[in-house]
């Protein structure tokens, strides 16, 4: 059996560490951060984020989870966006995050969900989505395309 994807928008987030790396807590390190902008682009008009988090985890074979939400604003109704997924890492980016460096340029998956009143978001309320792309700790940026599956 096919799947096929269908492209929704681009997202751009830009982000920054809240405070220095949280651990090692077991195999674990903590890396709370703060969403402080980015871009939504295939409305009518491109959208900018207001503001989010990204509670991410590290463990120490490279596997960096995150968890967050953000919201962007539109004047026909803002979005609400959840996600949560992993981003792989090369195995010495936990050593590395633990002396204060945070990866690089590394592939991204996420699961995401949506709550919105705004017309062309509404119908994704309650379907399954998707993004893909990358994340890049240096650069302070995730930056997914959103997919639905049809």
């Amino acid at each position: 059996m096919d799947y096929l994807c269908e492209p929704i928008c681009r997202i751009t987030i830009a982000i920054e560490p809240l405070t220095t790396t949280i651990g090692p807590a077991g195999d674990a390190l903590y890396v709370p951060f703060r969403i402080t902008g980015g871009t939504l682009g295939g409305l009518e008009l491109e959208t900018r984020l207001i503001a989010g988090t990204d509670f991410a985890l590290m463990y120490a074979d490279g596997k960096l989870t995150h968890h967050g939400q953000f919201v962007v604003a539109h004047e026909a109704g803002d979005i609400m966006f959840s996600y949560t997924g992993t981003s792989q890492a090369p195995e010495d980016a936990y050593d590395e995050l633990l002396d204060g460096k945070l990866p690089g340029k590394i592939p991204c998956k996420l699961t995401v969900q949506t709550a919105s009143t705004h017309r062309e978001w509404r119908p994704w309320n309650r379907q399954p989505l998707i993004a893909v792309g990358t994340f890049d700790g240096d650069a302070g940026k995730l930056d997914v395309v959103l997919l639905s599956m049809p």
